[in-house]
């Protein structure tokens, strides 16, 4: 079951006859945000790597835990940059049970992500999703103060399954160092990121390509290689980790054949302070 063709609150100019990454992403993580092309790109992923939903749900299990930490650490401004659609554990859901007088903005380039958000949100004051492109931080700066958050108090700054649509020429270390150079110490940033898959089948390669070419071209970077994105940043316990690792409640990852599928996730997260 997805979108039927058109929705109240989507912009005109959304084109459902093509594949959408943030409603690929939705599809991949079992929501109903999607239409046709989208389904059909996110079971063509699946059917050459079927692990691909999983690694989804634990990135947004990464997602939910991280910013409870956050929340339980005081944290009461969030921005989460590159948000996508909204889904159950999203930040403004954390933040309700743990601190509702928490504010959080949403960011996303796409219309239909901002359009969903704005739906989704109506009567929640203390949350806005606004349009805005990561690879503009000055932008991305002046509209977290248009959504209301105050830039001289600490901030949390997400950058969860985002950084790599960032290409190497539009520098994504400068981008993290300039947000962080704007924010002031006591701000975190969180960060999740791809990084290079098992080995691919010839099938496998070729689904990767079509996903670049018809949603957006992703950067895999290696463990080091997000390492060095946090540049400036005190890293937390446990540093960089695979999505599972970082933090599980007490009742996740105690069966061995889990924490050996964990192992096998290729994306790397991490969440550091500025002090």
């Amino acid at each position: 079951m997805g979108l039927p063709e058109q929705r109240p609150w989507m912009p005109e100019e959304v084109d459902p006859s093509g594949p959408n990454l943030a409603r690929v992403y939705n599809a991949l993580g079992g929501g109903t945000h999607t239409f046709g092309a989208d389904r059909e790109m996110a079971n063509r992923l699946l059917a050459v790597q079927p692990e691909v939903a999983y690694w989804v749900r634990t990135n947004r299990a990464f997602l939910a835990r991280s910013a409870r930490f956050l929340f339980e650490a005081g944290v009461r401004q969030v921005l989460d940059v590159g948000a996508g659609l909204l889904a159950p554990g999203s930040v403004h859901e954390v933040a309700a049970a743990v601190a509702p007088d928490a504010r959080v903005v949403y960011l996303d380039l796409d219309p239909v992500v901002v359009a969903q958000a704005n739906d989704v949100l109506r009567g929640q004051p203390r949350v806005s999703a606004l349009r805005g492109d990561l690879r503009d931080p000055a932008e991305v700066l002046r509209l977290a103060a248009e959504g209301g958050l105050d830039l001289a108090r600490p901030v949390a700054i997400l950058l969860v399954a985002v950084l790599h649509f960032v290409q190497d020429a539009e520098d994504p270390g400068d981008i993290l160092a300039r947000l962080r150079d704007a924010v002031p110490v006591g701000s975190y940033v969180v960060i999740s990121h791809a990084s290079p898959p098992p080995e691919l089948s010839a099938e496998g390669v070729q689904a990767k390509k079509e996903y670049s070419e018809r949603t957006a071209p992703v950067v895999l970077r290696s463990r080091e290689q997000v390492e060095r994105l946090f540049a400036g940043w005190e890293l937390l316990e446990p540093g960089i980790v695979q999505p599972s690792f970082w933090r599980p409640e007490s009742d996740e990852l105690v069966d061995p054949a889990e924490i050996e599928r964990a192992k096998g996730t290729p994306a790397w997260v991490g969440v550091a302070i500025k002090r």
